[in-house]
């Protein structure tokens, strides 16, 4: 029987992911096979069809009739009142959008035009706020799908795994169909046949991937009961790692099995079992074949615990090339092909405080690397079979002994390749470094700047100063390669003055700085702040009660919190810095790190985001022409109700909500002695019903 390895939605479009092309590597070099489905890029697809754009287009344009008809709106109705009122003009830009905007994407002309680009982007943007209206109260995008006010709990999970609030569920019945009543007339195969599946392994990259993840995989069992359906991944296993055992076993409803740490090995040993478990005759029997399965979690029937198989980590000496072989590379949201490749795993510093990445349960995982001349022989044979130039270095961080052997290896081997990668930033990068990583191929560099406070850099643990920062990253810049920098305020302890002096320093550095992010510190569980809290002047550490699992933690700190209004004046100094850079969310070009960025890098030359889309700023912020008139029932249909005044009442409302909801706390709903704020569906629910009903034609 088959075995599928999903890659669900919602995800980033533009570039094949290279998890399940090296789990595939992995199995066929051992006399296994699994197929790999990109599901995320089959959606985006879909979700873009003329048909699918005008069902939206119905759904927002009859619910805007049934509220706009009503007597009285609750808040909530208004919330979603003022967004379908919004949504209006913006799914009728995406119905009329010509070229379609996925041609956009595809087609060089398109794609390299910035006025063509830069609305293109808006109106997919405006496309997704629509549907967010139509499947309110949650929100969509290549990397969102959340509920607009409060965190994922289970309760909330189950609901979205029923199918009816989630935008895709028609799309899994046109994917999975039910064979009994599929229309075999017309001489096609369904594109997946369940009946000649026995394992589905669906990989959770991104916390965004979440929702549908488990929507999917309930929907897989609904249809076929017998089927062995298995999560993995880093997005999962950041979740289940930390999970207590009452929530563990509440995921681990939704599927058999899920997969923690690294993959090669559990599938290695799981698929040969795929039919001895259809076989097997009981629950326990069953438990007996996975027992043993390295890195598996699953729940022992004898006990109702969770258990997890033996630990196993792979040596990177034995790692096969990813094999991308059932992926379309020209089905992807860009002009032209690229792929991914990790030749090192786990970070070599291993040190930062706030760092929590990838398959482990603190910090990040043992570094571990490929020699340096097997990479560059696989790049070059993948280069050449996939017919692909540009490669993204997918992994933690290159050490910088390894970045530049890997350099050298490439020149060597004559592999012609552009490609980019995160690095971090040492004394030994010198320019002459630099300059043979740019000859290998090396045109865009993400660094971990973080800081421009050598205080604050120091707790961070970061172990280099401004001054080496400032210095290291101008040689890459005088070499040629594109410097994109990655920083963020509000590390515990940070000050008002040192968050403005890494925002001005950017601007110091602007010539030398082709890109950048401004983040908002976040504290993960895994990272030594958690572990250490105390160390950085963390008093407590607590969750929303409604955020059960485990994504965003809350903090108090011994300095207390900043106002808003002092947020509000950090958020001022990027926005004056950052108009000398065509900014712009991921996975579009003007974010860090994404393809869409380094394909107009090539196309350009580093100071493309100071240049090109500076030419087009009608088209990235003045008002879009009006959109022909889609005719649909609804969107175009008198308000009777005042949207201005919505808007007041819910700004008023969330302010006075979110600041009781997130920073106060109550005694853990479970009974211990630990505490959550109050954040959830059913406080939110109670709090929104208490403001006073609005009504037609109030000014």
């Amino acid at each position: 029987m088959e075995a599928l390895l999903i890659h669900p939605p919602f995800a980033d479009p533009t570039q094949p992911y290279l998890s399940l092309p090296t789990l595939k590597g992995w199995l066929r070099a051992r006399g296994l096979d699994a197929r790999v489905l990109d599901l995320n890029i089959e959606a985006a697809h879909w979700l873009f069809r003329t048909e699918e754009l005008c069902d939206v287009g119905r759904r927002i344009g009859a619910r805007f009739v049934d509220l706009n008809r009503t007597q009285m709106l609750s808040l909530d109705q208004q919330r979603e009142y003022k967004a379908l009122v919004d949504a209006r003009g913006k799914i009728e830009h995406a119905i009329g959008a010509e070229p379609p905007l996925r041609e956009v994407f595809q087609k060089r002309e398109h794609f390299y035009d910035a006025s063509t680009y830069a609305v293109a982007r808006r109106k997919v943007e405006g496309y997704f706020e629509a549907l967010s209206a139509a499947y309110w109260p949650f929100r969509f995008g290549f990397n969102q799908c959340t509920h607009n006010v409060v965190p994922w709990s289970f309760d909330l999970l189950e609901e979205y795994a029923t199918g009816v609030k989630s935008p895709l569920e028609d799309f899994y019945e046109e994917t999975f169909p039910d064979l009994e009543t599929f229309d075999w007339s017309e001489g096609e195969l369904p594109p997946v046949d369940l009946s000649q599946t026995g394992f589905v392994g669906i990989s959770i990259v991104f916390p965004s991937q979440i929702p549908e993840a488990l929507h999917l995989a309930r929907f897989l069992k609904t249809r076929s009961p017998e089927l062995f359906v298995m999560l993995g991944g880093p997005g999962i296993h950041q979740v289940a790692i930390h999970l207590e055992e009452p929530l563990r076993l509440r995921l681990l409803a939704f599927v058999d099995a899920i997969g923690l740490f690294e993959g090669e090995k559990t599938l290695e040993t799981l698929l040969p079992r795929v039919d001895a478990l259809h076989a097997a005759e009981d629950a326990h029997a069953r438990f007996e074949l996975l027992r043993d399965v390295p890195n598996l979690m699953c729940v022992d029937p004898a006990t109702d615990l969770v258990h997890l198989g033996p630990r196993w980590s792979l040596d990177l000496r034995e790692a096969e090339p990813p094999d991308y072989s059932d992926l379309d590379l020209d089905r992807y949201w860009a002009p032209s092909r690229t792929l991914l490749y990790a030749p090192t795993r786990g970070c070599y510093w291993g040190k930062c405080s706030f760092c929590y990445y990838g398959l482990t349960e603190t910090a990040t995982a043992k570094y571990r690397e490929i020699p340096p001349e097997k990479a560059a022989a696989e790049l070059g044979q993948l280069s050449r079979r996939y017919g692909v130039k540009n490669v993204y270095i997918s992994c933690d961080v290159l050490s910088p002994v390894y970045a530049v052997k890997l350099a050298q290896a490439l020149i060597d081997k004559g592999v012609k390749i552009r490609w980019s990668s995160d690095l971090k930033i040492e004394e030994y990068f010198t320019p002459e470094r630099c300059k043979l990583l740019f000859d290998s191929g090396l045109r865009s560099a993400a660094f971990g700047i973080e800081s421009g406070s050598d205080r604050i850099l120091t707790m961070m643990r970061k172990g280099v100063d401004r001054a080496t920062l400032t210095r290291v990253n101008r040689a890459f810049n005088d070499a040629g390669v594109a410097t994109e920098w990655m920083t963020f305020t509000d590390h515990p302890d940070e000050s008002l003055e040192e968050a403005v002096d890494t925002v001005h320093w950017i601007a110091e550095q602007q010539d030398y700085v082709d890109l950048f992010i401004v983040g908002k510190f976040g504290l993960e569980a895994g990272s030594h702040i958690a572990q250490a809290p105390a160390d950085y002047g963390v008093r407590k550490i607590y969750w929303a009660d409604g955020d059960e699992l485990r994504l965003y933690a809350l903090y108090t700190h011994k300095g207390g919190r900043r106002s808003r209004e002092v947020d509000r004046a950090i958020e001022r100094e990027i926005d004056l810095v950052g108009a000398a850079w065509d900014l712009h969310p991921y996975p579009w070009a003007g974010a860090n790190s994404t393809h869409h960025t380094f394909l107009h890098f090539l196309e350009f030359g580093p100071r493309v985001f100071k240049t090109h889309f500076q030419r087009a700023q009608a088209a990235l912020r003045g008002k879009l022409p009006d959109p022909p008139v889609a005719h649909i029932a609804g969107l175009r249909e008198k308000m009777r109700f005042n949207p201005e005044r919505m808007a007041e009442n819910e700004q008023a409302f969330l302010d006075g909500y979110l600041e009781r909801a997130l920073y106060t706390t109550i005694p853990s709903r479970g009974g211990t002695k630990t505490e959550v704020s109050p954040l959830s569906l059913a406080d939110y629910e109670a709090a929104a019903a208490e403001v006073r009903p609005l009504y037609p034609g109030l000014r």
